[in-house]
């Protein structure tokens, strides 16, 4: 899947990033325990990934602290997907800061999904 242009959003009083494909319900939600804080991977309707929230967010982007809009930041996603697993592509642009590009993996089984 190309890379599009993700939405973004920051709570900074709860300390979450989220990036999501606009117009996309989301039909499922899974939880991932990480080191830096919970990431929940959104799951639309017809099973695609459709959205990734990062919780203490700031843990895993510092640069969160210093943005005063969300003009600011720019964000890509892509996903590549395999027989019980995703693996997200991100990338966040913060301006006049070199862009963090990486990844996650994720669960991922298009029948229970569809079936949830």
């Amino acid at each position: 899947m190309a890379k599009e242009n993700i939405k973004v959003m920051y709570d900074k009083e709860e300390d979450i990033l989220s990036l999501f494909r606009e117009g996309n319900k989301v039909k499922f939600s899974f939880d991932l325990s990480l080191p830096n804080g919970n990431v929940v991977i959104d799951y639309g309707f017809d099973s695609m990934i459709v959205g990734i929230e990062f919780f203490n967010a700031s843990s895993y982007f510092t640069m969160l602290k210093n943005i005063s809009s969300l003009e600011e930041v720019k964000a890509s996603m892509s996903v590549q997907y395999g027989a019980n697993w995703a693996q997200i592509s991100y990338a966040i642009h913060f301006q006049n800061a070199q862009p963090i590009i990486s990844f996650i993996n994720a669960p991922y089984n298009k029948r229970i999904i569809l079936e949830h």
